[in-house]
């Protein structure tokens, strides 16, 4: 064992006085990052740099197999054999034990693999030196920030009238003082009139003014059915007045609120605030009615159990008001024609589209509607095209297939209209599912 290696030194050495490299100190990126000492003791204390120096480097793991590239050139892998040996015990003379020995014998054998320098610590031997650190870990603690849970509809729209309440009362305070006549016992300025307290004023209308701003903005794009808002008022609308009201409070801070507020710029936002009210109202109006609309829905709860398909139906009626009535529906089984007057009323698949588009409006996810769609069915590839848009939309939307001949419906072939039926109870089984658990749910 040889001793005669410099020993290793680990943890964090105290740099000796030393500079940059002359190319180095011409860069302003290198100079900025401070002295040489600073960056090592910064790259110890953080342990940035653990295992990626030369002294420091870890060792590799060792092979599953053996190594045997000290042995190639020893001769011992690969003994060359004479031409003329025959002898069964021995390949060959150089294998023969007394031949080998003899032949170690003149020169030191390979070291066992087994005694390895480069494991031997010789840290364990030495004295602690006083400019040695002990080695450091890294400091950095890695935080998860909470995810904060977004506000419910509900929420926004409490935020949205308290906002609303407190600029209509501050406008209200403002329009009051300034339609109060001065009193006549007074014979100097009142302090309520005077450019400081304008500015005063003008920044509590400000700061209540943005508030209200930006919860009706919340309010806006967070909405679960924008297009009951679209029915109240359009959005082109809502923009332009909240667009202008942003105007006023812009112009009246550019001026420094000298003067104090006009009586245009009051109006204009005493109106939006009215607006906004109202529209919240009508949009409580539309949800009493809806309300009432699914309380009269029958097939919602109850035991059906043995009149499934009289429930199907009484879905289909409370689905599409706007067309005309069912015919009552007779079974195949026994009707004496085909197609029954029930059947008859889908062949053209225009009311199938418009039952897939009305289920659309009274889900409360509202997408996957059939924008467009043939309202003549005068010829039969318009009937067909009908029938494929209801049986696409089914796949997309409501995530059925269905099995329809649909030339089959068109030109009224008997056999089509059994798996027609089969359908049409199969749709309206899977959606009346859906809207069912997403009304229970909200509820809930």
């Amino acid at each position: 064992m040889s001793l005669d290696k410099p020993l290793k030194r680990r943890g964090y050495s105290r740099p000796q006085g030393t500079d940059f490299a002359a190319s180095a100190r011409q860069r302003e990126s290198v100079l900025s990052l401070g002295s040489i000492s600073h960056l090592q003791y910064y790259f110890a204390r953080t342990g940035l740099l653990d295992g990626k120096g030369g002294q420091l480097a870890r060792k590799r793991h060792p092979k599953a197999t053996l190594d045997l590239s000290s042995l190639e050139n020893s001769g011992l892998l690969s003994p060359r054999l004479g031409a003329s040996d025959g002898d069964s015990s021995y390949a060959s003379m150089a294998s023969s034990p007394d031949l080998v020995a003899e032949t170690f014998g003149e020169e030191p054998l390979v070291e066992s693999p087994t005694f390895d320098h480069d494991q031997f610590d010789s840290d364990e031997y030495e004295e602690a030196d006083p400019d040695i650190l002990p080695p450091t870990t890294s400091t950095y603690i890695h935080r998860e920030r909470p995810l904060v849970k977004p506000p419910t509809i509900q929420e926004l729209k409490t935020s949205l009238t308290t906002t609303l309440d407190a600029a209509a009362k501050v406008l209200a305070e403002v329009v009051s003082a300034s339609v109060a006549p001065p009193s006549p016992q007074s014979t100097t300025a009142s302090p309520k009139t005077g450019q400081g307290w304008y500015e005063i004023q003008g920044m509590q209308v400000l700061d209540v003014m943005t508030l209200a701003i930006q919860a009706a903005k919340m309010y806006y794009t967070a909405h679960e059915h924008p297009d009951r808002l679209d029915t109240i008022k359009s959005e082109k609308e809502i923009r332009s007045e909240l667009l202008s009201v942003m105007e006023v409070l812009k112009h009246t801070a550019t001026r420094n609120f000298a003067g104090g507020y006009r009586e245009d710029e009051l109006k204009v936002m005493t109106s939006w605030i009215d607006s906004i009210l109202t529209m919240l109202q009508k949009e409580e109006g539309i949800e009493s009615a809806e309300k009432a609309e699914r309380a009269s829905w029958i097939w919602l709860k109850g035991d059906w159990t043995g009149r499934e398909i009289e429930r199907e139906v009484a879905f289909l009626s409370s689905i599409d008001n706007e067309s005309d009535p069912f015919p009552p529906w007779t079974p195949i089984e026994s009707a004496t024609e085909l197609p029954t007057q029930f059947l008859e009323s889908f062949q053209n698949g225009l009311r199938l589209v418009r039952l897939h588009n009305a289920s659309v409006k009274k889900s409360r996810r509202r997408f996957g509607a059939i924008g467009s769609f043939h309202t003549d069915t005068q010829k039969p590839y318009r009937c067909a095209e009908n029938l494929r848009y209801w049986i696409k939309a089914a796949e997309l939307r409501w995530e059925v297939i269905l099995k329809v001949d649909v030339k089959g419906v068109v030109y009224n072939q008997p056999e089509a209209w059994k798996d027609f039926e089969a359908a049409i109870w199969q749709w309206c089984r899977k959606v009346r599912q859906e809207i069912t658990a997403e009304w229970q749910q909200s509820e809930d």
